[in-house]
């Protein structure tokens, strides 16, 4: 019994020195998400390791020891009794000791039935199929002969199993080439970031440390974060990181019905989870479009700074690290609920401070954009300085543009508008008769100049990108002047 106190007692200790890390990675996250999103994950699975390392519980042992205990003393009396309350723990240490051996014994059952279920497994054979599988591994650099793929019947949705001999499984459905690319980037990315590996380790930590509640927060966040990065990886890996709409919308199309049971375990990871969490992924897609990724320097360095400050319980000031946060978090929460799918080709930071995007304006358009259009008289040649005024009602999920003025490339477009509400994000730019797009993007009062590139026609817009019913009110004019 005493060997099960001082295990309970080294839970104890690391569970809280670990709870406290978790502490600060949530105060950290919104430094992370504008620093480089990819941290958020990294740092996440390393407070996963320090629920399994016995820091703290090693400490107290070291510090106890008699050639510490004349160079400090505060510790003696601290630990001094650590004895006599690990056997008044005894109760508590046997009743975790029975929750752990009941949730080993239920890991071991799911594996178990796992199992049963994998020996329905029938090599795909299919040429179209294992076609495109070859070519999403050549894309991520995964060997395919290393990852077999799988159908199976007693499966409803595309899943990746298994982190030591791993299986890519398809359940009896027919899908598009494009639907299997959006499968099989997705599953494999899960394979590259070796998610499967953690989420068994945190399954571990669950565990071990049952009776702590931020364990499993833990394991949700894990399986939460796990799913973004393989967004992120299987977009930047499939060229469409800026066009995350289409994947997601198809992703929502592969959720089963309600009544349907979807696969899901600590052994499995799925393509699909819930609507609730597809739509929680959507926002952190958004958010991760409108930051730039520190460098691998930068990266690397900020995780070292992480761990070396995991390894000890002591931290920066809580009150500076939530400031920072909320910061963070207000310059970031306004992109929440606008779905922003535009390819930027090009960013040029404007003599103003504002961030120029150049990009095709068919990048611009979503699905059921509607295009309203305000024609004036077209004019020939151009007065410059002349202000042409424009009061729009603009629409959910519409672009309303001005009509075509012929502009030369010694002159600019100057565009103000002031839009309500004032909390809303939209795009005030110009588009050309070639198809290029050049715009700004803010809230409340904008002014931009627009240099001409070449001579063409030139439309002035509006582009209220929200579909949840809000409706922009934009009023402002634009004038043509000389460089």
């Amino acid at each position: 019994m005493n060997l099960i106190n001082q295990l309970f007692f080294a839970v104890l200790i690391s569970s809280a020195t670990s709870t406290l890390m978790i502490f600060v990675w949530w105060l950290l996250r919104g430094f992370f998400m504008v620093t480089n999103a990819k941290l958020i994950y990294l740092t996440l699975r390393w407070t996963g390791i320090m629920y399994l390392l016995p820091i703290g519980y090693i400490a107290v042992l070291v510090t106890y020891r008699k050639w510490f205990q004349g160079q400090s003393r505060v510790w003696e009396l601290v630990f001094i009794r650590a004895g006599e309350l690990t056997d008044k723990l005894c109760i508590a240490a046997f009743i975790w000791f029975a929750a752990a051996v009941f949730l080993i014994a239920s890991y071991m059952a799911e594996r178990a039935y796992w199992n049963r279920k994998l020996a329905d497994n029938i090599l795909e054979d299919d040429p179209v199929i294992t076609r495109v599988y070859r070519y999403v591994c050549t894309k991520l650099g995964i060997q395919p002969e290393k990852l077999v793929l799988y159908r199976n019947v007693e499966v409803n949705m595309p899943c990746i199993i298994g982190w030591i001999h791993p299986q890519v499984i398809l359940p009896e459905q027919d899908y598009t080439e494009e639907e299997l690319e959006l499968i099989f980037f997705h599953e494999l990315s899960h394979h590259k970031h070796k998610d499967l590996r953690y989420k068994s380790m945190v399954a571990v930590v669950v565990m071990v440390h049952c009776f702590n509640p931020f364990s499993y927060f833990l394991l949700r966040k894990v399986n939460f974060w796990s799913e973004c990065m393989a967004d992120v990886l299987a977009l930047e890996a499939s060229g469409n990181l800026h066009h995350a709409k289409r994947y997601f919308d198809k992703i929502v199309n592969l959720i089963p019905d309600s009544d349907k049971k979807q696969v899901d375990g600590t052994f499995v990871s799925t393509l699909c989870k819930s609507k609730k969490m597809i739509d929680r992924r959507v926002d952190f897609m958004i958010k991760y479009q409108k930051v730039k990724s520190a460098g691998k320097v930068v990266t690397a360095a900020l995780a070292m700074i992480f761990v070396l400050a995991s390894g000890t319980t002591a931290y920066a000031s809580g009150k500076t690290v939530a400031d920072l946060h909320n910061v963070i978090y207000q310059k970031t929460e306004n992109f929440v609920n606008v779905r922003d799918e535009a390819a930027v080709g090009k960013t040029v930071v404007a003599e103003d401070g504002l961030i120029e995007y150049h990009c095709k304006i068919e990048d611009l358009n979503r699905e059921g954009l509607e295009i309203v259009s305000s024609p004036d008289e077209d004019i020939a040649t151009v007065v410059a300085g002349v202000h042409y005024k424009f009061d729009w009602q603009v629409n959910p999920n519409t672009r309303h543009v001005s009509g075509p003025y012929t502009v030369d490339t010694n002159q600019r477009i100057l565009v103000s508008c002031t839009v309500t509400p004032g909390t809303k994000v939209y795009c005030l730019g110009v588009m050309d008769d070639h198809g290029n797009a050049y715009y700004v993007r803010g809230t409340g009062g904008l002014a931009h100049n627009f240099n001409i590139p070449e001579r063409s026609r030139y439309r002035v817009f509006v582009q209220n990108d929200y579909t949840d019913g809000t409706i922009l009110h934009a009023v402002g004019s634009f004038a043509y002047e000389d460089k």
